[in-house]
This record gives structure tokens, C-alpha cells and sequence, in this order.
């Protein structure tokens, strides 16, 4: 099956006017990036490490933590206990034991991170903002 893309299309993506063409499948209703072969080479290493991340398996459910609302509960407890009258060194460690679990419930259950990426547009756009010395 063949793509068409009109001179102009292309020229617009080989000339930086544009970045990419989306694509639009009728079929799955999902869109594909056409980009220039240089700019994939430059980004392969970041799409690959991206597709990676998403192409990772979900944990088990044995490696899953069990976050329930009776561990929140209790650690939003913890926590104003630990403002209003402070904790004893049993209540300090089961807090501590607490919000490790939270941190890898979130970390397991939310999707891949942008941070990075967004860093990485950023520094992009302020490279295009310098001008160019020779």
C-alpha cells in the first residue's frame, strides 16, 4: 500500500517549515508522523528507548503493590498525626513504609514520564532562538 504525498508536503518537512506529516489511517483511525530521514536518525535513540518503556510489560500481580484505600487512609492519618501531636518511632516507620509503597503504586500505574522529553523541547527551542556565529 502506498502513501502519497504531494512535492510540496515533502518540501515543507525537508525545509524545517514543517516537522512532520501526520498520516491518518481510515481504516484504525490512528495517525502516523512522517518525518525526514535526518531528523529520525537524530531522534532514533530517544523513539527507541520511548518504545521500549512502552513496550515493557506490565508487572505481575504479585510484583504489583497493593494500594488500597485503607493504606491511604491510614497514611493520611499518619501524616496529620505527625503535624498536630507528632509520631512515636513505630508510627515514623510504618509512615515511612507507607509512602514507599504510594511512590511505587504511582510510579507503576502512571504512564511514561515527559519529563525528559520536555526538557529536551525545551533545550531545542532555545538552541533555535541563538543565532548562528561562524
Amino acid at each position: 500500500m502506498a502513501i502519497r504525498v504531494s512535492d510540496q508536503q515533502l518540501d515543507e518537512i525537508e525545509h524545517g517549515r514543517e516537522s512532520a506529516l501526520i498520516v491518518h489511517s481510515k481504516r484504525t483511525h490512528k495517525g502516523y508522523a512522517v518525518i525526514s530521514e535526518s531528523v529520525y536518525q537524530q531522534v532514533r535513540p530517544l523513539l527507541q528507548f520511548v518504545a521500549l518503556r512502552l513496550d515493557a510489560e506490565a508487572p505481575g500481580e504479585e510484583d504489583s503493590p497493593q494500594w488500597t484505600e485503607e493504606n491511604n487512609s491510614r497514611r493520611v492519618e499518619l501524616i496529620n498525626k505527625k503535624f498536630n501531636q507528632g509520631l512515636t518511632s513505630v508510627e515514623k516507620k510504618e509512615l515511612v513504609t507507607l509512602n514507599a509503597e504510594a511512590e511505587q503504586f504511582r510510579d507503576q500505574t502512571s504512564g511514561v514520564r515527559t519529563e525528559i522529553l520536555e526538557l529536551i523541547l525545551a533545550g531545542l527551542k532555545r538552541q533555535d532562538s541563538k543565532p548562528i556565529t561562524g
